[in-house]
C-alpha cells in the first residue's frame, strides 16, 4: 500500500484531533512534520515521522494517539519543571541570616 498523501493524512489527523488545524510537511527524506494549532495560544510541533510506519487509514489512529500522548507528556513536562525552577530572586534557606 503506497504512503497516504499530504491532504489524507491532514484531514485523517483533523478528524481525529477535531480541535486542532493540522500543517503537515512532507520531506524527500520519506520523514513528516505535522504542526498542531489548537484555540488561543496551543500549538504542537512533531518532525521526524516516518511515514512508511504509518501506512493506510488504521495506522493514522495510532499516529494520532501517538501525537497525543507526546503532547501529554510535553506539557506535564513543562508544569514539572515549571514547578522545580527557583525564582531568581527567592530567599533560600542555606543563605545566613535566613
Amino acid at each position: 500500500m503506497d504512503n497516504l498523501s499530504k491532504s489524507e493524512i491532514e484531514t485523517a489527523l483533523a478528524a481525529r484531533l477535531p480541535s486542532y488545524t493540522i500543517a503537515c510537511t512532507l520531506h524527500a527524506d520519506g520523514t513528516l512534520s505535522a504542526v498542531l494549532s489548537g484555540p488561543e495560544t496551543d500549538h504542537f510541533a512533531i518532525t521526524g515521522i516516518v511515514r512508511a510506519h504509518y501506512r493506510g487509514p488504521e495506522a493514522i489512529a495510532r499516529l494520532a494517539n501517538e501525537i497525543l500522548r507526546e503532547m501529554v507528556m510535553s506539557r506535564q513536562g513543562l508544569r514539572s519543571s515549571r514547578l522545580q525552577a527557583l525564582p531568581e530572586n527567592s530567599v533560600r534557606s542555606d543563605r545566613p541570616g535566613s
